[in-house]
């Protein structure tokens, strides 16, 4: 008599622990995962365990994205010192325009064929939201603009309160000579916001403001809701930090530093805005001592009396004499700030041990701070 063999009893991961479990992965394994059995599909396209994976790999998988345009056009990943690989190409967007990456928030990253130029019949600006992680891409409806308007910017970011990203394109419009005054000239911004969830643009128009906004300001433009800009007073030309608050889609000024650094006409256009241990924060070059970076804090955002200076980093010169430029927050626990030289190559800074690393590859572009995420454009097309 054959005996046979018993079968074990078949076991049944919970659904809460199989969510656990998922939520924990990175972008490119729960995509191939999708493909497993319909409940994790089910799970993983959820707005619900979009939102959690968010919170939980998100706060593990936080890196940057270079933007590159020499010798093609890229977006590429890196967490911490190392290189994931090139996330996705964007030549096929903008041809033989440089094309410009203007921020990122929740994985999604904003992309323009232009800025700072003028709107002319034969150009066009145009705007798109990708997720490189995901590879899906949205090119935004058209905004409205006249003959001859100015891009002074574009800025990227979330209002929690609708759940909705949002653009803003800030125009320069043709400038009028004051009757009264023949040496002023009366101008309008214009203001065109453009919102996800309506997938439309709202035109606004502020007549003759009384602060413009400026270039002098790189990195990380996008904090509790606003994106930010270098500005200055027209009155009075007092330098500042210029907001646009997605939730009420309005501008708001915040001081600079009162520290002599800041007050120089033309020195703080090395200043950098970053996210340092979620707060709000400048890294600028000393004036006396062109190797040497003072990183300020903003410890109550909005309260120009909550600065501090937080740091002084001092990056070595090495034996090849180059000078370096952060061109990104730090990272992990506050030790590693990126920086890039002068032949354009990444530089990893550990601000503890005075270590540097550099990339063997010279990678010309501009790096936003990023993490992975599965947010999903709905009205999407795949590249």
């Amino acid at each position: 008599m054959v005996k046979r063999e018993k079968i074990a009893p078949s076991f049944q991961v919970p659904d809460d622990i199989e969510i656990d479990i998922l939520s924990r992965l990175s972008v490119k394994s729960l995509l191939r995962f999708k493909c497993v059995k319909k409940s994790w599909r089910y799970f993983i396209e959820d707005p619900v365990f979009i939102a959690m994976h968010l919170d939980y790999y998100g706060k593990s998988s936080v890196g940057f994205l270079l933007y590159g345009s020499r010798p093609y056009k890229y977006i590429k990943q890196y967490l911490n010192c190392s290189s994931i690989d090139v996330s996705m190409s964007i030549k096929i967007l903008f041809g033989e325009s440089p094309g410009y990456m203007i921020g990122s928030i929740n994985g999604l990253v904003c992309l323009s064929n232009n800025l700072y130029f003028f709107l002319k019949e034969d150009k066009r600006l145009s705007i798109y939201i990708c997720n490189p992680s995901t590879r899906e891409i949205l090119e935004l409806p058209e905004c409205h603009h006249a003959y001859n308007d100015f891009v002074l910017s574009i800025g990227f970011g979330f209002c929690p309160k609708f759940n909705d990203y949002k653009v803003v394109v800030v125009k320069l419009l043709d400038s009028v000579v004051n009757v009264r005054d023949p040496n002023c000239c009366l101008f309008s911004l214009g203001v065109e916001v453009y919102s996800w969830n309506r997938n439309s643009w709202r035109s606004t128009k502020i007549v003759n403001p009384r602060s413009v906004l400026t270039t002098s300001f790189q990195g990380k433009g996008y904090f509790d809701r606003a994106f930010h800009w270098g500005g200055r007073n027209l009155k009075s030309s007092k330098r500042m930090i210029m907001s646009f608050q997605f939730d009420e889609e309005v501008f708001r000024e915040l001081n600079l530093p009162n520290h002599p650094d800041f007050q120089e006409e033309n020195y703080f256009l090395n200043a950098l805005i970053i996210e340092y241990q979620n707060f709000f924060s400048l890294i600028i070059k000393q004036k006396v001592n062109m190797h040497v970076y003072d990183l300020w804090v903003m410890k109550e955002y909005g309260v120009s009396d909550s600065w501090i200076k937080q740091l002084t980093i001092e990056v070595p010169v090495l034996e090849d004499r180059l000078m370096f430029r952060p061109v990104m927050s730090f990272e992990n626990n506050g030790e590693l700030l990126v920086l890039s030289d002068w032949y354009g190559r990444i530089v990893w800074y550990n601000t503890k041990t005075k270590q540097i690393e550099r990339s063997k590859e010279v990678l010309r572009g501009r790096s936003i701070r990023y993490k992975e995420s599965l947010v999903s454009l709905s009205r999407k097309k795949v590249v």
